[in-house]
Order: C-alpha cells, then sequence, then structure tokens
C-alpha cells in the first residue's frame, strides 16, 4: 500500500499530475499495464478513471475519447506506448487508429509485451466458426 503510494508521487511528477493518456487532470491513479514485468514505475501509468475503465471494459470503449492517443503514443514512457498501441488496435476498424498504428515503432521486446493481452489479434481469429 505504502509503496503504491510512492509509486503514485513517482507518477504524478512524471505526469505533471496529468492522465499520461488523454491528459485529464481528475481520478488519477497508477495503473499497471499487464502482465506487468517488476510492478514499478516500468509498468506503471498515471492514468484517470474514463481512460482506466475503457481500457479493462472493451464494451465501454469510446472511440473518440481515445483520439488523444495522437499525442501520448508519442510519450516517452513505453508502458503508455504499450496502451496507446493496445487501444489503436482495439479500434483499428475505425480507421484512423490504424494510421496512428503505421507511425508507431515498438521494438521486439515492447511489442511481444504489447501483444500478450491478445489485444490486436483479429477476432476472427479468436471466435471459433461453427
Amino acid at each position: 500500500k505504502k509503496y503504491l503510494m510512492s509509486i503514485e508521487r513517482e507518477l504524478s511528477k512524471r505526469s505533471q499530475n496529468k492522465c499520461e493518456l488523454c491528459s485529464n487532470e481528475e481520478n488519477l491513479k497508477a495503473y499497471q499495464v499487464s502482465p506487468t514485468k517488476n510492478g514499478d514505475l516500468q509498468d506503471t501509468i498515471f492514468a484517470c478513471n474514463t481512460c482506466i475503465t475503457q481500457i479493462e471494459d472493451p464494451e465501454q470503449t469510446d472511440p473518440n475519447h481515445w483520439r488523444c492517443l495522437n499525442d501520448s503514443m508519442w510519450s516517452e514512457q513505453i508502458p503508455v506506448q504499450i496502451i496507446a498501441w493496445r487501444m489503436l488496435n482495439r479500434l483499428r476498424k475505425e480507421g484512423w487508429p490504424q494510421d496512428l498504428l503505421d507511425m508507431m515503432y515498438l521494438d521486439d521486446d515492447n511489442l511481444e509485451w504489447a501483444k500478450a493481452t491478445g489485444e490486436g489479434e483479429d477476432p476472427e481469429d479468436k471466435i471459433i466458426h461453427r
């Protein structure tokens, strides 16, 4: 618990107290990007409730909210890039996310991390056709 508080303090400094995805300044908390490697700043982002809810529940994903990735995908913070990649992949049928994905660069390790949750695989590949 105490450890999370110190992480939140660090994240708040790193993000200038804004959501690292959409720059919202309210309801911010540390969000661990799964699968976590070290459980430290390297795999945690500072995100608002709106972003976290949508990351965790695809049903609630509002594509327009994620236009913020236009900016945040260029973050220096790897975990922010990972979430940006996952959300752009989830939304790529909208058209514009695919353009952003085409510009994004993740090295092999980070790409592997980004793909670890299965985001970005075609849902068709997951559905078993009868």
